[in-house]
């Protein structure tokens, strides 16, 4: 569902045993999705997935990063009526606070967003579910299941020494704070 986006962070295993070697060499598969995505979104009338009739059932999904998009849109496709709850201010995950603009520009990002949300996924940001609401109060408003999708909340340390200084984080944790513009000061 977010073929753009995908096409331009994957890492691209799939190339490593691609039978396409033997010929000459493997697809660029990853960079090929990224261009036919940007094609597609720059005609105008960007593809979106058609939507069965409803089900009548209701989604709550915790998390708008990349898993709790996928599951949104492979649910709506179906005729799920899902809503998505995501405690950041803005939909993404790491793909909107983790990846530097360089790499994943933020207007790609959020046209992805945006076909997703035509489909009929509604996003409440800003909302913590366990803090802000809860499970049973979305049982009692109607959900009939629920999909978790926090995605990668911590780093993993080095196990080295120093790691432990004053002003030292995890890669994850720089990533979220400067894709939040909070202004984390680099020194060198």
């Amino acid at each position: 569902p977010l073929p753009a986006s995908v096409g331009r962070v994957c890492p691209h295993p799939c190339e490593n045993d691609c039978r396409r070697a033997l010929v000459e060499q493997p697809l660029s598969i990853a960079y090929l999705k990224a261009f036919a995505a940007d094609n597609d979104m720059k005609s105008g009338n960007p593809f979106t997935p058609a939507v069965a009739a409803s089900t009548g059932k209701r989604v709550a999904i915790v998390g708008a990063g990349p898993a709790g998009m996928a599951c949104a849109e492979q649910l709506v496709r179906k005729g799920h009526q899902v809503t998505i709850f995501e405690s950041k201010p803005g939909p993404g995950g790491l793909i909107t606070y983790g990846i530097p603009s360089f790499k994943l520009e933020k207007d790609v990002i959020d046209a992805e967003i945006d076909i997703i949300k035509a489909m009929g996924v509604e996003i409440k940001c800003g909302i913590e579910v366990g803090k802000d609401v809860t499970l049973d109060e979305l049982r009692a408003e109607g959900y009939k299941a629920f999909y978790i999708a926090i995605g990668c909340q911590g780093g993993r340390k080095a196990n080295i020494p120093g790691e432990d200084a004053e002003g030292v984080m995890t890669a994850v944790d720089f990533l979220r704070t400067v894709g939040a513009d909070e202004g984390y000061p680099v020194t060198g």
